[in-house]
């Protein structure tokens, strides 16, 4: 069993007027702080995907992340979907995210995650762009539909190979199980917080490969919450997701993406036209 625990690091850009609001950046970073702490306790390395912008900005936190032991992977530069870039747009976003985590951290960066799994059948040429700045592992496609992107027609939510246009690209996508005729993303974000946990434990302990991802707004009890469409989906679920998460890592063990990639036998698993 394969089970990659990552966190998607967005939250000092994408928080409504946090820009202005100092109080909640440091309550964000505090959670990040009992995040470390928790993963510590269970000798757990996770890859949390980081904006370029935040490398920029805020790089004693990427330097925290990177010496607490874990992957400091790319989420773009400044969280734009890439469904509302051109090729050559996309390319500068990539490069300069790249660039700036790299300058903080001294590493490689290896694993790239798109900002609301954005790479869809209409961006395609973004693998090429990727293999072009040396990324290896991608952890953008959401093998079904949503808001802001997904890839539905992907045949696999499993390991696999991405092949478009004579690029070859390991691909780490996103679990997908189906629930009432619909096909969800369990392990994370607004479902995570919606399914009860004895849910969550069944579909896990029944698949050989789990990918997660968490946002600190996930867990973030004091966030101002915005009346809108959204509503439910957005907090639902919030006062008792840190418990679940903590149950979750007692549960199962979990590894990085980077690690997760030295164990798969990329030779066996399936290669994906698109």
């Amino acid at each position: 069993m394969v089970n990659i625990l990552s966190f998607d690091i967005e939250e000092w850009f994408t928080y409504e007027n946090l820009s202005s609001d100092k109080n909640s950046e440091k309550r964000l970073e505090g959670y990040l702080d009992l995040i470390f702490e928790l993963l510590s306790d269970k000798i757990i390395s996770a890859t949390f995907f980081v904006l370029g912008s935040i490398a920029r900005s805020h790089p004693d936190i990427i330097t925290k992340i990177s010496n607490a032991g874990h992957e400091v992977a790319c989420h773009s530069d400044v969280h734009k979907w890439l469904t509302d870039f051109s090729p050559n747009q996309f390319e500068e976003d990539t490069k300069r995210a790249i660039s700036s985590i790299e300058n903080v951290t001294g590493k490689k960066v290896k694993s790239y995650r798109a900002p609301a799994f954005s790479i869809t059948p209409y961006n395609k040429w973004a693998f090429e762009i990727l293999k072009q700045y040396g990324i290896e592992y991608d952890c953008s496609i959401f093998p079904a539909g949503r808001d802001f992107g997904g890839f539905d027609n992907y045949e696999k939510d499993v390991p696999s190979i991405v092949s478009y246009n004579g690029v070859e690209m390991k691909e780490l996508p996103m679990g997908i199980a189906t629930i009432l005729n619909k096909k969800i993303a369990y392990s994370g974000g607004g479902y995570f917080r919606l399914l009860p946990y004895s849910t969550i434990k069944k579909i896990i302990s029944s698949r050989d490969y789990n990918m997660t991802y968490f946002h600190l707004r996930d867990f973030d009890v004091q966030q101002k919450r915005k009346m809108n469409l959204r509503y439910f989906k957005n907090y639902y679920g919030i006062n008792g997701s840190m418990d679940k998460f903590k149950i979750l890592i007692n549960d199962f063990e979990f590894i990085n993406v980077e690690n997760a990639a030295r164990i798969i036998d990329w030779d066996t698993v399936p290669v994906v036209e698109i």
